[in-house]
């Protein structure tokens, strides 16, 4: 029996193949099984009432008919793919469908060690966006975005604040840090106030990682641009960018933009492990 679980959500189309492949291939690093997830938000809970009487019931009615219809087609194909995907492996795996909303449908990312998600969900777009981003700030899940780069990762950049938030990001990173990797800690002084400058320094995360047998490079990022935007560039030749994720509140980031924002709506660069 596997001592992991990695949550994948599914939604019965192409954009389901990158995250099983990767989910596939991490679970023998986590030492995971993998539990397939289709999200079907309640149809119900997103029909206008349309007026009294019986012809406004039938219009909902028929409307909530039509969406559970393309909802079990959708659900069929994600357990198609899930299946296909993880051939060989069923006593390793599993696949559920779930009625809810985002929020509530998060509370099956619980005692799980990794959320592997589409790149666009991640990016907020789509139908698993909702249930991505509360996996990922309120039950504070680490979410995992393949993109390119190998895996299991060869060369790693970690972005290190000194936030619980990165913290957190570290301790999700861990089974994937083997003696001897390249990791390089990339480190910004820029939004630190006085009082987190010392938390902020790279030597933290250096012994941290050096008690792993990994003799960690420091790299200073910054420039005028953005801070995000200048991660990206220094860890465009990596496999993996580990970083902790919302250290200000979403609704900032949202208004404002943010160095979240920006890892998680990039195109390219690595893959990405964050963590809240």
């Amino acid at each position: 029996m596997a001592r992991e679980r990695i949550l994948v959500p599914l939604q019965g189309s192409d954009s389901d193949a990158t995250p099983l492949e990767a989910a596939v291939r991490l679970a023998p690093l986590f030492d995971a099984d993998i539990r397939g997830l289709f999200v079907e938000p309640d149809p119900a809970t997103y029909m206008m009432w349309t007026g009294p009487g019986a012809a406004g019931a039938s219009v909902v009615s028929t409307a909530v008919d039509a969406v559970r219809e393309e909802a079990d087609k959708a659900c069929k194909e994600a357990e198609a793919r899930f299946e296909e995907a993880l051939k060989g492996r069923r006593g390793m795996a599993s696949f559920r469908r779930i009625t809810d909303s985002p929020s509530e449908a998060a509370e099956q990312a619980r005692l799980i060690r990794a959320l592997v998600a589409c790149p666009e969900a991640a990016s907020g777009k789509g139908p698993l966006a909702d249930f991505v981003a509360s996996c990922l700030v309120d039950e504070a899940c680490p979410v995992y975005v393949p993109r390119k780069g190998a895996l299991p990762p060869k060369r790693v950049c970690m972005a290190w604040d000194g936030s619980k938030e990165a913290a957190r990001a570290a301790f999700a990173a861990d089974p994937l840090l083997k003696k001897g990797m390249d990791v390089t800690i990339l480190h910004s002084d820029r939004n630190l106030d006085y009082h987190d400058r010392a938390a902020a320094a790279p030597n933290r995360l250096k012994h941290w990682l050096a008690a792993r047998g990994i003799e960690a490079k420091t790299e200073e990022v910054g420039g005028k641009g953005r801070l995000g935007e200048a991660l990206l560039e220094a860890s465009s030749g990596a496999d993996l960018l580990v970083a902790g994720a919302y250290g200000h509140s979403r609704i900032t980031q949202f208004i404002f933009g943010g160095v979240t924002r920006t890892l998680l709506q990039a195109v390219d660069g690595p893959s990405l492990l964050i963590a809240h």
